[in-house]
């Protein structure tokens, strides 16, 4: 079963595969990820097992197949694809199951909210995740001293909330910018990074994307 469930998560994201132990054992996984979590996890997630069983002449097919050319190894997926979906497991339940222990790095989630107010947007994934970038266009010029603020809103209390980037955007007449974030920025599920004018007297029209990952 071991074999037959890395074999299946190994076409879900390839680092996933059979790792060799000292006393000649083996076991599935990715870092201190081993098959217990992974069966476990698939236990939890509602998955037919019995099913699984079904994927494993394809995959060892497939396996096979990966020392070929390229058609081979499409034809090989294609009847991977088919078990798959004749087992009762579709590969998106494998990549939810794969994402829930770690192994796929999420892609960047981007964002975009417009509009005429101060109140530019909220960002709450409602997971924990890292803030990447910011992205603010103005249509026109805002007048002197109306400033732009990334705060983060953090959840244990106000006693944390941090100012994470101020700038006037109205004095030099600024219209474009990007703010680079990244590794450091990284908060809780119940935390909100809170994105806001200090004032827009004219109105002005903006366009403001935020880019975050889940982590």
């Amino acid at each position: 079963m071991a074999l037959t469930i890395a074999r299946s998560l190994s076409n879900v994201h390839p680092n996933i595969g059979i790792i060799i132990n000292a006393d000649g054992t083996y076991r599935i996984g990715v870092e201190d990820v081993n098959s217990d979590e992974i069966l476990a996890s698939l236990v939890a997630s509602g998955v037919d097992l019995a099913a699984i069983e079904i994927i494993n002449t394809a995959i060892q097919a497939a396996s096979e197949a990966i020392l070929l050319d390229t058609a081979d190894i499409e034809t090989a997926t294609e009847a991977i694809n088919t078990a798959l979906q004749a087992g009762g497991v579709t590969q998106t339940q494998l990549a939810a199951m794969v994402t829930s222990l770690g192994f796929i790095r999420s892609v960047p989630v981007t964002t975009n909210t417009t509009g005429t107010v101060t109140a530019i947007a909220t960002l709450s994934p409602g997971a924990a995740f890292k803030l990447v970038a910011v992205r603010f266009n103005l249509a026109s010029a805002l007048a002197a001293a109306e400033t732009l603020t990334v705060t983060s809103d953090i959840n244990t209390g106000a006693a944390y909330d941090t100012v994470l980037y101020t700038q006037d955007l109205g004095t030099p007449d600024i219209r474009d910018l990007v703010i680079p974030f990244g590794d450091e920025y990284v908060f809780a599920a119940a935390d909100d990074i809170v994105i806001a004018l200090s004032a827009n007297v004219g109105g002005d029209t903006w366009g403001c994307q935020t880019i975050h990952e889940l982590i």
